[in-house]
């Protein structure tokens, strides 16, 4: 009896092993890094330049660059989307700052943005290269 039990611990074990490999080889994961946040002049809103990285350690990891707005009309929790871009070094960030109630983002003179949404919850966005 002592053998079959361990028969079936060490079974167990093996499958338990393979579903946690299995998880950790093909669960998609995110990494967020925040590079610029520039708070608006009546202070109800925050723009945000991050680097955000989706991967699955056995994929090519996809890395773009997304300016978000975060305030209290925001749907999504990481800020509503304005834009985003591919991180395409040695290419920098995109910057960004307030004009009156409007947000500017600047790109380096050749960069071009995947999405852009204009205006986003009321506010304008404008976009300007170097």
């Amino acid at each position: 009896m002592r053998t079959r039990n361990k028969v079936i611990l060490a079974a167990l074990t093996f499958f338990g092993l393979i579903i946690a490999l299995t998880i950790h080889f093909v669960w998609p994961r995110s990494e967020i890094q925040v590079l610029d946040i520039k708070w608006s002049p009546d202070g109800k809103w925050t723009a945000i330049v991050q680097m955000e990285v989706y991967s699955a350690p056995a994929f090519v990891n996809d890395a773009v660059y997304a300016v978000r707005l975060k305030g209290p009309a925001q749907k999504d929790r990481l800020g509503d989307l304005v834009m985003n871009l591919p991180v395409n070094y040695p290419d920098p960030e995109p910057s960004i700052n307030w004009r009156d109630s409007n947000l500017v983002v600047t790109l380096a003179n050749h960069e071009k943005y995947q999405y852009l949404a204009n205006p986003v919850n009321g506010i304008p966005i404008t976009v300007q290269w170097k």
